[in-house]
């Protein structure tokens, strides 16, 4: 079996089981991203936290930018244009590698609160490293390396665009010191 073989089965098995309530929920799952996102920056801001937040916009947009232009210049086909037999629940017009959701998800994850309870922490990295990679796969939206190289990336970005040059990049753009 090939790479690519091995691919589709696995976006089969997690695309296969297709309920219209499932449907739904990983669809909100997915876009709720951004929602979370605007509440974490906002708790930065309220606990004063202010480079952490510059932190997180830096890399979520350099990293964004990044993400979208490699999307354009890979091309990869969505895998329901590409295979009659997946299941989707809305279309997307760009290109599908890498995953933009899950480059934002895992980038998310270097920036969870560390005065968050455990229990809040294990559920807020099962929100970002199992359900919105998995309802991407699930709304046949992504194939399985997409998701995987989305993550790594965002993985990667916060690490890449640190806090001292996110300020600085902050500074250079608004000409405000935080």
């Amino acid at each position: 079996m090939s790479l690519e073989e091995a691919e589709i089965q696995i976006l089969k098995f997690f695309n296969k089981p297709f309920f219209p309530l499932l449907n739904l929920a990983f669809a909100v799952i997915i876009f709720s991203i951004y929602a979370y996102i605007l509440g974490i920056i906002f708790l930065f801001y309220r606990k004063k936290e202010v480079k952490k937040a510059i932190h997180l916009i830096a890399s979520l947009l350099i990293g964004m930018a990044f993400v979208v232009s490699l999307k354009f210049i890979v091309g990869r086909e969505r895998p329901y244009v590409s295979h009659e037999d997946i299941n989707y629940f809305f279309t997307k017009a760009d290109p599908s590698f890498p995953s933009t959701h899950a480059f934002v998800a895992l980038l998310c994850l270097c920036f969870i609160p560390k005065d968050f309870s455990v229990w809040l922490k294990i559920l807020i990295i099962f929100y970002l490293v199992i359900l919105i990679p998995i309802g991407s796969l699930y709304i046949g939206v992504h194939y399985p390396s997409d998701v995987i190289v989305g993550g790594l990336l965002g993985l990667l970005f916060p690490k890449a665009i640190n806090e001292e040059i996110s300020v600085k990049i902050f500074k250079k753009i608004f000409r405000i010191s935080p």
